[in-house]
């Protein structure tokens, strides 16, 4: 999904090559957006399904929900079956068929780094039945004010209200690794040791600041504007390719 401008359409196009590149068989990679200009025209470029947000930031992660509302089954969209869900800062940095066998029909997704044990997904790379989880989507919009309430983030309601009805199953953890859990050294030597590419890895999240882009060149600005120390991660620039063959 793609909405506002917090993020370049480089990041849709990079995702896609590095999906193409890393999946065997045909695929059908969809962009859920407000601005299609730019894009890889093999993406499929769809409006944003529609849902209540109330008082939620517009940049927020609960618009993230929309990816389970019944109206993705419907035209212009035609969403059926098993979907694979990417955040776009990511880089997908080997094979990921196993991502579609995994604990097949089940929903999927990442255990938080950090709060592991406590039940809660990190739903940068979540897989799920579209038809299963409309329930989800159905109460959220009946009750969101309350939901804000209640949850932090999205991904906190996602993983409770899966919880409630089936299995809720963790990619393992050599799957999905975090940037700044897994590739930054301790932050007494970030001014002096560069960040690290992880052993084993298909997928490589980019949950908040910095983005790859940033991260290449290390630049780390934090939302509220202050810069945090590290060292450019230039081996990022191999994998970031928004310009393969559009």
């Amino acid at each position: 999904m793609k909405w506002g401008d917090q993020y370049s359409v480089d990041f849709v196009n990079q995702l896609y090559n590095g999906v193409r590149a890393n999946i065997t068989g045909d695929f059908r990679f969809v962009c859920l957006c407000d601005d299609a200009t730019g894009l890889n025209p093999a993406i499929d470029a769809l409006p944003l399904p529609d849902i209540k947000l109330g008082n939620a930031r517009s940049f927020s992660g609960w618009r993230k929900l929309s990816s389970l509302s019944p109206q993705l089954t419907k035209k212009p969209y035609n969403l059926n079956g098993t979907i694979l869900f990417f955040d776009i800062d990511m880089i997908v940095t080997d094979n990921i068929d196993d991502f579609w066998t995994y604990k097949a029909g089940d929903f999927c997704i990442i255990e938080n780094w950090t709060q592991k044990g406590r039940g809660i997904g990190n739903s940068s790379v979540y897989r799920y039945e579209l038809e299963k989880m409309h329930h989800i989507f159905h109460d959220f919009e009946s009750r969101y004010e309350e939901i804000y309430d209640q949850f932090d983030n999205e991904q906190m309601y996602l993983t409770k209200m899966v919880a409630e009805t089936m299995p809720v199953q963790w990619w393992p953890d050599d799957w999905c690794k975090s940037f700044k859990i897994h590739c930054m050294p301790p932050r007494l030597l970030r001014g002096v040791l560069r960040p690290k590419m992880p052993d084993t890895c298909k997928i490589l999240v980019f949950h908040g600041p910095p983005k790859p882009t940033d991260a290449a060149i290390g630049r780390w600005v934090k939302h509220n504007g202050k810069r945090r120390m590290m060292r450019a991660a230039p081996w990022l620039h191999a994998l970031w390719n928004p310009e393969i063959q559009k």
